[in-house]
């Protein structure tokens, strides 16, 4: 493990790094680099450190992402965060992008269904400047009628190109169908008709709920120490507002009609089928894991003989999706119109067989090897050990939680697996969505 992640055992080895300043707690580096405070105002920081590279990444995440949105103003998250980097008390939104650029910085800005976040990598030596900026976004931001008109028209049409592309139209879709107009039903980037609607005083009445330290969290994967990153911290973060209305706990009744479809006048269609599990508890992440990469991950997958032998689809696999109150696991086919039914037939019988017969020993087996592999390199870099931080600490399984997924693969039981399997893909759980013609 320790080899890994590429960190110094030696050199942390009875190494007990704490500070205490400004109200802070303490924060203590395990074996692997990782630690774990809290800011007065009630941001929460996670912290590795990893000496290997003169990079730091680092990601602002703000809780509730489209939990905090009606069908109404749906996509007033994504608005909010992208407005925040549009304009400042310090700085126009032309002189934020031209100063960040010239730091030579990687920003993203990305709405979930949970929480949204600003997430940036840049070398350590600008770090503190790229912070200072984006740190003062989230202080003072102008929200400009000016930009907010360009930035609609940018959303607008980043949405008819969704709209346009039929995988990404069928898996919306597909949450739609689980739960409706509400809570994860919503798109994370909204409607063309709900952002057309949103205000600037919309968006001001949002930052001032949920733009809060309590519903915040910080983390940063760096070479800095934890007493200079306590330090910059302090300075750039410390100001930040404590206080953030909760976010509302969703909805999570499934609706009554389990297959949706949306008629697209072409050769081809796209189908997702799967089923809404619930929140799962941190041993079944991993039965998850294991089971889709059996199902459906590449070539020698289950889902493969589709494309393969049965020539049905010119894309097929399966995906697995975790959030706060609600875990998705389904299959994906693209194929021509007029083979929709005997794809629907095909993925049903691999579907059954999976349910009825479960995993065999071999393929557990490689898959735990697979598995293993697949969440090293989700925590290759910087960025990805970044943002996996403060997704997994936010959807409630812990910050450390891909190492704990690693720990946990070689002790899972192929009656485990096959029991959650049973358990869990029930009829009542299955949905189905379409986009193209049936």
């Amino acid at each position: 493990m320790k080899k890994i992640l590429f960190i110094s055992v030696i050199s942390l080895v009875g190494l007990l790094l704490t500070f205490t300043g400004c109200g802070r707690k303490k924060l203590s580096l395990d074996a692997e680099g990782y630690g774990k405070t809290t800011l007065a105002n009630g941001i929460t920081v996670l912290v590795n450190h990893d000496e290997t590279t003169r990079l730091t990444a680092a990601r602002f995440l703000v809780g509730g992402g489209v939990l905090t949105e009606t069908a109404e103003n749906n996509g007033i998250t994504n608005l909010m965060l992208k407005m925040l980097l549009k304009g400042n008390d310090s700085l126009a939104a032309g002189e934020i992008t031209e100063r960040l650029d010239f730091l030579g910085a990687n920003i993203s800005v990305v709405c979930f269904k949970d929480y949204g976040a600003i997430s940036f990598t840049s070398l350590t030596e600008n770090f503190e400047q790229v912070l200072e900026i984006i740190s003062q976004s989230f202080l003072s931001p102008t929200f400009s009628e000016e930009e907010l008109a360009k930035l609609k028209h940018e959303v607008e049409g980043d949405l008819k190109a969704v709209n346009d592309d039929q995988t990404q139209a069928s898996s919306r879709l597909f949450w739609q169908t689980a739960f409706g107009d509400r809570g994860y039903g919503l798109y994370s980037d909204g409607t063309l008709e709900s952002i057309a609607a949103v205000t600037v005083e919309d968006i001001k009445a949002h930052y001032r709920k949920y733009v809060g330290g309590k519903n915040m969290i910080f983390s940063i994967a760096t070479d800095l120490s934890p007493e200079e990153v306590a330090l910059k911290l302090d300075r750039y973060l410390g100001g930040i507002k404590a206080d953030a209305e909760k976010v509302p706990t969703s909805d999570m009744t499934l609706q009554p009609e389990k297959e949706g479809f949306v008629s697209f006048d072409r050769n081809q269609s796209f189908v997702f089928m799967g089923y809404m599990l619930g929140h799962l508890k941190p041993v079944e992440v991993a039965y998850l894991d294991l089971v889709n990469r059996i199902m459906g991950t590449g070539v020698g997958s289950r889902l493969w003989s589709l494309r393969q032998v049965e020539k049905l689809a010119y894309a097929v696999y399966s995906q697995y999706d975790i959030n706060k109150y609600d875990a998705v696991f389904r299959a994906a086919i693209g194929t021509d119109t007029a083979k929709v039914k005997q794809a629907l037939t095909s993925l049903n019988r691999e579907w059954n067989r999976l349910i009825e017969e479960g995993l065999s020993g071999e393929e557990l087996a490689t898959a735990k090897v697979n598995m293993k592999n697949g969440l090293i390199y989700r925590i290759d870099t910087k960025a990805n050990r970044a943002n996996n931080m403060a997704y997994y600490e936010y959807i409630g399984y812990g910050y450390r939680f891909v190492l704990d997924l690693i720990e946990k693969a070689d002790g899972v039981t192929l009656e485990e697996v096959n029991k959650f399997i049973k358990d869990n893909l029930t009829p009542d759980r299955e949905y189905i969505s379409i986009v193209g013609k049936k």
